[in-house]
């Protein structure tokens, strides 16, 4: 599966850190502290929603932090017990297999295909070509949420609005929580038309599925680790809370919904190569020449306006770039002026002139 991130999981307070490990993985921190049970555990993990609760009876737990850059921290919980009610809570889940005369071998952010002898998934399933969205309604939440769309001007408010439609009814969303609102599939999509509006092909159509979670979410397989966002299988997952904060923040160069979206477009283009924007393709080597001197300065003392996350390997460096490229293009070109040339070139987009299409 595509960019999943190694994590080491640490508490708010103590000593203790529990690491979870896969090859090629990206070490990345994340804090736990008083109060807080992630709001989505594997439904493949029976007994881990109550793994959590009786951890956070014992050791109670705050609101989980996570950024893209790694931070230091420290643990409540005892790694020996975490680990005991783990080992516990899979040994509940395999004998209840057992008993239903199947193993569910599905991790959270498996591949949606294999939908026989599945467990019944407690989320709400938007379909997108089921949505009938009145153009007002569209204008609405993007004015009130979403900037890029307000800076267009109107031949290229419509020419945003139509292919949004299209992303939307190309795609499921799946809502991992008991309520759901029309603004998650508009801005979901939106992201990606934005990433996408200087490009002849958009709907990223290997991405069938859109799943939302309220906030950070955990995924148990092939590591146990807590995520804001990823691209796994035909899926693309995103912390709602997260995303909405990348929109609320539009110059601070962290947004979770292009970063993913810049991973996807990545994987359909090199990794699928189906439905590829050729204009694309073909203008990434130029990118890749300037952008593998920004990587290899800002890993150096000579760096800066990247996070420690971004810096770690080239596929989170070009995620990255994409935040940075969109919300802070004034500092990327006064910085790396190549690099901004080359994304600019790239993407057919111009945000520091507030220009959609450059050719």
């Amino acid at each position: 599966m595509p960019f999943d991130t190694t994590y080491h999981i640490q508490a708010a307070n103590g000593n203790i850190t529990y690491t979870v490990k896969k090859p090629g993985g990206i070490d990345t921190t994340i804090f736990l502290g008083p109060d807080h049970v992630p709001s989505d555990i594997d439904s493949s993990l029976a007994g881990a929603d109550s793994l959590f609760r009786i951890v956070q009876q014992s050791f109670p737990l705050n609101q989980a932090e996570s950024e893209y850059k790694s931070r230091s921290g420290d643990s409540y919980v005892p790694l020996f017990l975490f680990l005991t009610l783990l080992i516990g809570a899979a040994y509940i889940r395999f004998r209840q297999n057992m008993r239903t005369g199947h193993l569910d071998n599905e991790s959270l952010l498996g591949d949606e295909d294999n939908t026989q002898s599945k467990k019944k998934k407690n989320y709400l399933t938007y379909y997108g070509d089921q949505l009938n969205i009145a153009d007002e309604k569209l204008n609405s939440i993007l004015s009130k949420r979403f900037p890029y769309f307000s800076a267009l001007n109107s031949e290229h408010k419509e020419k945003f609005l139509h292919r949004l439609r299209n992303f939307m009814s190309d795609k499921t969303f799946k809502i991992h929580n008991d309520t759901g609102f029309v603004e998650m599939p508009v801005l979901i999509s939106a992201a990606a038309i934005q990433l996408t509006f200087g490009l002849s092909k958009y709907l990223l159509p290997y991405f069938q599925y859109i799943h939302v979670y309220p906030q950070e979410f955990m995924r148990s397989e092939p590591v146990l680790c807590l995520l804001e966002g990823n691209v796994s299988g035909h899926r693309i997952n995103l912390s709602w809370k997260h995303f909405l904060e990348g929109y609320e923040n539009p110059a601070n160069g962290q947004n979770v919904g292009l970063h993913e979206m810049a991973h996807a477009l990545y994987y359909q283009t090199f990794i699928v190569e189906e439905n590829v924007d050729n204009g694309f393709r073909n203008q990434y080597d130029e990118y890749l020449a300037g952008g593998n001197k920004v990587y290899e300065a800002e890993r150096s003392a000579k760096g800066g306006l990247y996070s420690e996350y971004g810096e770690q390997n080239p596929q989170e460096f070009w995620a990255e770039s994409i935040e940075l490229f969109f919300e802070k293009p004034v500092a990327m070109q006064a910085a790396y002026p190549e690099l901004y040339e080359s994304l600019k070139q790239l993407l057919n987009q111009d945000p520091v002139n507030k220009i959609s299409m450059v050719r």
